[in-house]
């Protein structure tokens, strides 16, 4: 996410101003860290390109001067002239992953490491089509201060470590995050950007079968894995009537109190909402799509069965158990509403004659089998979408945000107000 991200970044250059600020190790690197640190530098200021550019999409930069730019043109065509000049390379995906033995070499490469994951954020929605005004300046008011913590670090290392390469025209390019960062913070900072971006994919959780809840979470996890393959009609009954099960004995797990209690209620409620969707698939037809994701709820439902009610249960364990009912409830949701679009699920209704060719004595009611989207609003269209997707809660700012860049502000500000050191100084 991109609160993680940023947090990251925010986290190793504030080290390493206080580190270059108690003046401990900085002229004592050898050539090959100051090169390797040289490609995280310019790891990051590719990171401050992006998120300058998600936050202020304009692109017309040629002929214009500094008179005609704005502070977010300004900070972006200064960013593309320092990288231009930069000689160090992008560091490798092995240099980024690699632990290096240098403590100082490291907390770069953990800042670089930071940059490098935040740039999926913005090919994962977090462009300026998708934020709001304020979401918008915040992220421009963080690329605006990393920005600062660059330049004044560059000012520190350019006196204290041999053979560093100085940014090309630093004092233009730390006026211009300067005065960007105080235009990005006229405006109410919308901390809930912290919460968009990329995120990993869900993956298969294999091994050995963990014990007690674990094996049930395990499953569920799976099943949310396999749910990405629609599955054929018998099986989406299958999937239906596990979560049935599963909810039902989930919500005697939660222990008694005022934090579970609301949260077990919750789980009887979904409960009887897959009970629901059993009774109206009962008819459901469709032999197109597979039958893994069912096996996966067949196994968590055993397995949920077999969890004595009073075993004591962890509320992490319940809390990522309550995050898995949501993501598999929304997945059902939309493999319902999928096999009503492309017809791949029918629904098997009865019509008002016998059916002749039946054999036996006894004849038969005829039926035939007619597409979900078919009868205006069918019941289990109705119930997937009203039940199991619940609306969008507003987005919620994670716990730290504004104090964390609180804190990085003020440390960027007492470095630019203690200026360069001496070389001497910093060497004791």
């Amino acid at each position: 996410m991109y609160g993680d991200n940023t947090a990251q970044l925010r986290e190793a250059l504030g080290t390493l101003m206080q580190i270059t600020r108690n003046g401990s190790d900085v002229d004592d690197l050898p050539a090959d860290a100051v090169e390797l640190v040289g490609s995280f530098r310019h790891s990051i200021t590719v990171w401050c390109q992006q998120a300058v550019r998600a936050s202020n999409p304009n692109a017309e930069l040629g002929g214009t001067t500094p008179r005609t730019r704005g502070p977010a043109e300004e900070l972006r065509y200064r960013l593309a002239a320092a990288r231009s000049a930069y000689a160090a390379p992008l560091p490798t995906v092995d240099q980024l992953a690699t632990p290096y033995p240098n403590y100082l070499v490291d907390l770069w490469r953990q800042a670089a490491k930071g940059a490098a994951l935040g740039e999926h954020d913005f090919a994962a929605g977090l462009s300026y089509g998708h934020l709001t005004d304020a979401q918008a300046m915040t992220v421009l008011k963080d690329a605006s201060e990393i920005t600062r913590a660059l330049t004044g670090l560059d000012r520190r290392y350019t006196d204290a470590v041999p053979d560093w390469e100085p940014i090309d025209e630093a004092d233009l390019l730390g006026r211009a995050a300067v005065v960007c960062a105080a235009h990005a913070g006229y405006s109410e900072p919308d901390y809930a950007v912290d919460r968009s971006g990329w995120r990993p994919p869900v993956r298969l959780a294999d091994g050995p079968t963990l014990p007690g809840l674990g094996g049930v979470l395990q499953a569920e996890n799976n099943l949310l894995v396999r749910l990405s393959y629609p599955p054929d009609a018998y099986s989406l009954r299958l999937i239906l009537d596990s979560q049935r099960i599963v909810s039902h004995h989930a919500a005697n797990l939660a222990p008694a109190g005022s934090g579970h209690r609301d949260v077990a209620a919750m789980w009887a409620e979904r409960a009887e909402t897959y009970s629901l969707l059993v009774d109206q698939t009962r008819n459901l037809r469709g032999l197109v799509g597979h039958g893994v994701a069912a096996a996966q709820g067949a196994l968590a439902a055993s397995r949920i069965r077999g969890i004595d009610p009073n075993t004591p249960v962890e509320a992490r364990a319940l809390r990522h158990l309550d995050a898995l009912f949501t993501h598999i409830d929304r997945r059902v949701a939309e493999t319902i509403a999928a096999g009503a679009d492309d017809r791949s699920y029918l629904m098997r209704v009865g019509i008002p004659r016998v059916d002749l060719s039946a054999g036996g004595a006894v004849r038969q009611q005829r039926s035939r089998h007619i597409p979900l989207d078919v009868p205006p609003g069918a019941p289990v269209l109705a119930t997937a979408k009203t039940r199991l997707t619940p609306k969008p809660d507003e987005p919620r700012v994670p716990v730290g945000s504004a104090r964390s860049r609180a804190s990085f502000t003020k440390s960027v500000e007492t470095g630019q107000r203690q200026g360069p050191q001496p070389r001497s100084e910093l060497s004791l």
